[in-house]
């Protein structure tokens, strides 16, 4: 395709959780029942408001480019809610893990036929994915539970690389796995801050994708948006026809 390598963000790019909200009230309730052994109305309004400010200090860190997920999000909600409950956490944590990774995810459509048509072109695929409750751990097993792990040569996660997007490292990771030059390689993601300014920082091009989330941040935009997966296909297309 004259391109070597692709990099794909994972959320609202090539998975999507259907009701991430049932999701959410999972650990409200986990966080409940660590503290009080119970989930009823009075526990699960206190520890909603625990694990929202949680998830608001996890934010803060991520925009600020340092790396948090599930074992400081549960101390500091237990720090919150019941500090004499801080042995708790790493159980808390591990919950919070496992309840991510049974949550219903899907592929987007026509994202497991991107990556196929990739792979039969001899072009690097690649994952660079921010966490947050959930690790890269159990983000495989969802990728794997979707279809989409096999088409991936190199999953890169910012838990397990210390910092999240827009942060260099990432994106060299991830082309590093696949031997690819930066210069020969586009990252395609559906947030302005962390894929764009992250993979045009890394010297790659790159791609909004809009499919699911259309990334509003009054940021400088990607080299091309794309409004669907085929779309998405069309634009590499048209990039590797350019660069033929």
């Amino acid at each position: 395709m004259g391109i070597e390598a692709v990099t794909f963000d994972c959320w609202g790019t090539l998975l999507f959780e259907r009701d991430r909200h049932a999701t959410y009230a999972r650990r409200v309730e986990a966080l409940a029942v660590a503290v009080c052994g119970a989930a009823g109305a009075a526990e699960l309004g206190r520890a909603r408001l625990a694990l929202d400010a949680a998830w608001r200090r996890h934010i803060a860190h991520w925009e600020a480019g340092m790396a948090s997920g599930a074992p400081e999000i549960a101390r500091w909600a237990l720090a919150e809610l019941a500090p004499e409950r801080s042995g708790e956490a790493a159980r808390l944590a591990e919950r919070f893990v496992r309840i991510g990774a049974e949550a219903e995810v899907a592929a987007l459509a026509g994202a497991r036929d991107t990556l196929a048509r990739l792979a039969a072109e001899g072009v690097g695929r690649a994952l660079v994915c921010d966490t947050g409750f959930t690790p890269g751990r159990a983000v495989r097993t969802l990728l794997d539970r979707a279809g989409l792990l096999e088409l991936l040569s190199v999953t890169v996660f910012s838990d397990e690389q210390g910092v999240p997007k827009p942060h260099p490292q990432v994106f060299a990771a991830a082309l590093a796995g696949l031997g690819a030059r930066a210069s020969e390689a586009i990252h395609v993601g559906d947030l302005r801050r962390t894929d764009v300014s992250g993979g045009r920082g890394a010297g790659m091009g790159t791609i909004r994708i809009r499919a699911h989330y259309d990334d509003p941040i009054a940021l400088p935009d990607a080299d091309a948006v794309a409004d669907s997966h085929a779309h998405l296909q069309e634009i590499l297309d048209a990039r590797a026809g350019a660069c033929s």
